[in-house]
């Protein structure tokens, strides 16, 4: 209430002047309570009493007649901290050893926040000791508090978060800078902190910084943005740029400087004047056109070589705009892709360039843009490429019509071709037809023989044979007439078994009557014994049909041949013979164990000697549309495999031809 408050109680007073200053306490804001030396409330005024309606549900243990001291003891475990602090200050109060006493304290509603400043006066009035007790609510000024201290907390880790160095000064003293600037000049903030300023510059800027400084403070007009040369700790200087500002707060002003390295820039600024001159240099030197121009097409920069391709000065090109370049008519068919190159694409185009007096220069153009705004054409002449080009085309006419008369003839000699292949195949089948009807005769011709042989001479041997028996009974006692009608008896037995022998084998009956199956199997047995040689014979599938008479004359003469030449050649003494009728085909397989043979070797040889052995057992094979491979090495046998195709139709027929 910023005062005492004396309230007389005596009743010796004046009731209006009781009254008066009791509507004057009630009036009053804050919290007032007059408590006397044992801790009883003799007097609240009208905020007291609202408030303790408002907060408490039991307002009279802290009006008139309560003790503030029970009060103070019956404190909730979250105000008796606070609460005992204050009994205790109360009655050092009241027994005189303290003065005054305030406390701040939260006094938290279940809707809001609220902090009060509770303050204690002692008085004495006719000899009693009293206390006044007020309770001001600071909300207001608390809140602003904290609002300003969260400002500043948060002004502060901006300004420490900051990459740039942030520097605060006072009458050319530092007041304050953040890490980023401390860290910069190699210092600790708090080395900085109440330095004069011109610690952190070099001796050429300080001054001219330090004049600045003082005509902002006149007002006076001063470069807001600068660079300058800082100091180091070590001594060593810096490029820095700065940026300044003023402000006043609380009646003294200050001025707020930042900072950045420019180092890696100035080094950068460096490099570029360096490229630049470089790239100036290669643009002179370059043998192609060069030239910048802007996003409208204006010139900017343009080398000689350029000039001397076209025609024109230097100052003459810089003037042009690079569709005054090109053909009208060629512009409107191919415009400028001025979208694309801003972009950031690289173009490469062949246009026609028009010169300062008329003539056309075809050229090669790649564009692109080299900074924002400014766009680069590298022009090459490619007069020299067209010409070839146009050599070219002619010599490429050339051959094409060179290339289609060639192939006109060779069409027409491809036709004579095919009529001569056609020619060629209608001879091979007439061929393989008069072959097929050479061996039909052959097999026709062994049947008539044998037959003849076994019809006919058997028969006369027989009645000879006959003959000389009857004569042998005849000349009983005669021993010279016996003795010569049994020579002739031996000889005409022999005579029989060889022409029976011929017989079989022109053409052995057990095919024609039998079948295939029997009649390999009596020729195989046959063979045994008389070459001598161990056969392992098997046979799949025939049991269930007759083949054509085709199959069965070329399977069994395919056999009857190698057979033959294991003995004439193969000197073996083990022989494996298979016949399998599959699915789809007839398959034979002949092996031995003999000395084998050079196959390719033997076969040059054969057609060179006109043997016909294997020749004709790949022809009899071949022409049942069969095939016949003969695999063989000196000394590890033979093997002969033989495939031919049988038609469905003529499985388990006794079809003849």
């Amino acid at each position: 209430m910023g005062g005492f408050f004396l309230i007389s109680l005596d009743k010796r007073y004046d009731t209006d002047l009781e009254r008066f200053a009791e509507g004057t306490l009630g009036a009053l804001q804050e919290h007032i309570a007059v408590i006397d030396a044992g801790g009883a409330v003799v007097f609240v005024n009208r905020a007291w009493r609202e408030f303790g309606k408002a907060n408490s549900s039991h307002p009279e243990a802290l009006c008139e007649g309560a003790n503030y001291f029970a009060a103070c003891e019956h404190a909730t475990a979250e105000d008796a901290g606070d609460a005992a602090r204050f009994a205790a200050a109360l009655r050092s109060i009241i027994s005189g050893d303290l003065n005054e006493f305030s406390l701040e304290y939260p006094g938290h509603s279940h809707d809001q926040q609220r902090w009060y400043n509770a303050s204690v006066t002692r008085f004495e009035l006719g000899g009693r000791v009293h206390a006044v007790i007020t309770h001001a609510n600071v909300t207001t000024r608390k809140l602003a508090e904290q609002r300003m201290s969260q400002s500043e907390e948060q002004l502060r880790a901006i300004f420490e978060a900051s990459r740039d160095g942030i520097l605060v000064e006072h009458d050319e003293r530092i007041v304050y800078v953040n890490n980023s600037y401390a860290r910069l000049l190699m210092y600790a903030p708090e080395e900085l902190i109440g330095a004069p300023v011109s610690i952190v510059m070099s001796s050429d800027d300080g001054k001219r910084m330090l004049e600045f400084g003082r005509r902002r403070l006149r007002g006076e007009q001063a470069p807001a943005t600068y660079e300058f040369s800082g100091k180091r700790k070590d001594g060593v200087l810096i490029d820095f740029e700065a940026s300044v500002s003023i402000h006043t707060v609380a009646d003294r002003t200050f001025i707020t400087t930042t900072i950045r390295d420019i180092a890696d820039r100035k080094r950068t600024e460096e490099a570029l004047r360096q490229s630049e001159s470089k790239y100036r240099l290669l643009m002179e030197q370059a043998s192609d056109g060069m030239h910048t121009y802007d996003s409208s097409g204006n010139f900017i920069e343009t080398n000689l070589k350029l000039c001397d391709m076209l025609g024109y000065t230097r100052e003459e090109m810089l003037c042009l705009n690079v569709k005054d370049l090109i053909p009208p008519d060629e512009l409107n068919v191919a415009p400028i892709r001025f979208d694309q190159l801003r972009a950031g694409q690289t173009l490469l185009t062949e246009r026609r360039l028009r010169r300062k007096d008329g003539s056309l220069l075809p050229v090669e153009i790649s564009g692109r843009m080299v900074q924002d705004g400014v766009l680069q054409s590298i022009i090459r002449d490619i007069t020299e490429r067209k010409r070839a080009e146009e050599a070219l085309r002619e010599a490429y006419d050339e051959l094409e019509s060179r290339v289609e008369e060639r192939t006109a003839e060779i069409a027409e000699a491809n036709e004579m071709l095919k009529s001569e292949m056609a020619e060629r195949l209608r001879a091979e089948q007439e061929r393989q037809e008069l072959l097929r009807r050479l061996v039909l005769a052959q097999e026709e011709e062994r049947r008539r023989i044998s037959r003849e042989l076994h019809d006919q001479m058997g028969q006369q041997l027989t009645a000879l044979m006959m003959g000389l028996k009857a004569l042998d009974a005849a000349s009983y006692g005669r021993q010279s007439i016996i003795a010569t009608l049994q020579q002739l008896q031996d000889l005409t037995n022999q005579l029989a078994r060889e022409v029976h022998r011929l017989a079989w084998g022109l053409r052995p009956p057990a095919l024609d009557d039998l079948g295939l199956h029997t009649a390999l199997y009596n020729y195989v047995e046959e063979w045994a014994k008389r070459s001598q040689v161990l056969i392992d014979f098997h046979s799949s599938g025939l049991e269930s049909g007759r083949l054509p008479v085709a199959y069965e004359n070329a399977i069994y003469r395919i056999a009857q041949e190698a057979l033959t030449n294991v003995v004439k050649h193969s000197e073996a003494d083990q022989v494996s013979f298979l016949v399998e009728r599959r699915d789809d085909q007839i398959v034979t397989v002949i092996e031995d164990n003999g000395k084998g043979f050079d196959v390719e070797a033997s076969a040059q040889a054969s057609i060179k000697e006109g043997k016909l052995g294997l020749l004709g057992m790949r022809e009899r094979a071949h022409l049942l549309g069969g095939a016949l491979v003969v695999e063989s090495k000196p000394g590890l046998g033979t093997s002969i495999f033989v495939r031919i195709p049988v038609e469905e139709e003529g499985r388990g027929s006794d079809a003849c031809e």
